[in-house]
């Protein structure tokens, strides 16, 4: 696909080749000829004035329109190469340039050439000959824009992207989308559905990168119900094991300083901690900061007493890695008799925590 993007760029390089009177329409050239100059076909740049002295909207609108028009003078004469053309090795690569020229054209703008570029992603979709990275880059382009009309239309999104990120793995379960999609959802998914997701995307027949996330999410659900086994050591040398404190309402925080939502949501937990601690209730934090001083110093300062594992971001964070967490801030929390018995803790925490204290 970077050689597809390298001739797009050649395209749009030397637009002047096609003056009106140039006689570019394919009649008087070779294959050769023709592809040649279709990729040796440019848009203007803007005004190097433009650098010292901005232009105002009326000249920006003008200088957009002219891009879309040329833009779409590129899908055409791409689309002429290819009719007429239709043998040579280069007509599969003018389609894709003439995909992503009217994908420029609209992005100017002209949104009259909309229905085209939908209907050239759909016949290359089709097209059982297409490379499957391409067709799975105009699935997502073609994801995108339905996505949004539907958006626009108030419908369910949700039930809109669990259809979208099912369909991606089942069809492309090479593809990190659809799996991002499922696991997004699966923060806030009751656990029936949870499971389901996690079992299409562990048994999709993707890599293993990717596979692994369902088999995550998986063990994530198979945690409930059961004593939670997290124990590390702190950085002052402190054990904690998670099935050892007994008798305890326990709060996990799977936390960074990078999370904005975690910043937000610290001095709630500060406030819980502070409100029942001396009644059996502790905190366990989990953080995903590569930079571990950040994050030490973020708990000075905010003055968080409880232990902290810090286990890096991505792959790298244990606890992350095997339970799938791929979105934070995330909280859990664990009874009196060390049972797991909620993995979306952020919703309605401070009732839930009173809850489990009373018990």
């Amino acid at each position: 696909m970077r050689n597809t993007f390298k001739i797009l760029a050649g395209c749009l390089a030397a637009l002047a080749l096609f003056a009106p009177g140039a006689r570019a329409n394919g009649t008087n050239l070779t294959a050769a000829q023709a592809w040649s100059a279709l990729t040796n076909f440019s848009l203007p740049k803007p005004p190097m004035e433009w650098q010292t002295n901005p232009p105002t909207e009326a000249e920006l609108a003008k200088f957009d329109d002219q891009q879309a028009a040329q833009a779409g003078a590129l899908a055409d004469r791409a689309r002429g190469f290819y009719a007429q053309f239709s043998s040579d090795t280069n007509a599969p690569l003018a389609r894709v340039v003439e995909i992503q020229a009217l994908k420029m054209a609209t992005h100017y703008g002209a949104t009259n050439r909309l229905a085209d570029l939908d209907a050239r992603e759909q016949a290359q979709l089709g097209n059982p000959n297409a490379p499957v990275e391409l067709r799975y880059e105009l699935r997502l382009d073609l994801l995108g824009r339905e996505l949004q009309a539907k958006a626009a239309a108030g419908a369910d999104m949700k039930a809109e992207l669990e259809k979208a990120g099912r369909a991606l793995v089942k069809d492309f379960p090479n593809g990190y989308e659809g799996y991002e999609i499922l696991m997004d959802l699966s923060t806030d998914a009751d656990l029936l559905k949870t499971h389901d997701f996690g079992e299409l995307m562990a048994n999709s027949g993707g890599p293993s990168e990717l596979t692994e996330m369902g088999k995550g999410l998986l063990r994530r659900l198979d945690a409930v119900g059961r004593p939670l086994p997290i124990a590390f050591k702190t950085v002052d040398g402190r054990a904690v094991n998670l099935t050892t404190l007994s008798n305890k309402v326990v709060l996990v925080d799977f936390w960074a300083t990078w999370c904005p939502g975690c910043v937000a949501l610290s001095p709630e937990v500060k406030k819980l901690y502070d409100q029942f601690h001396t009644n059996g209730f502790d905190v366990v934090g989990i953080n995903f900061d590569d930079d571990t001083n950040q994050a030490q110093r973020f708990i000075s300062e905010e003055g968080l007493p409880w232990p902290q594992y810090f286990g890096g971001r991505g792959s790298d964070n244990k606890f992350g890695r095997d339970y799938s967490i791929n979105a934070l801030p995330a909280v859990w929390l664990a009874d009196r008799k060390g049972i797991l018995r909620d993995i979306h803790g952020t919703t309605d925490l401070e009732a839930k925590v009173a809850k489990l204290m009373a018990e």
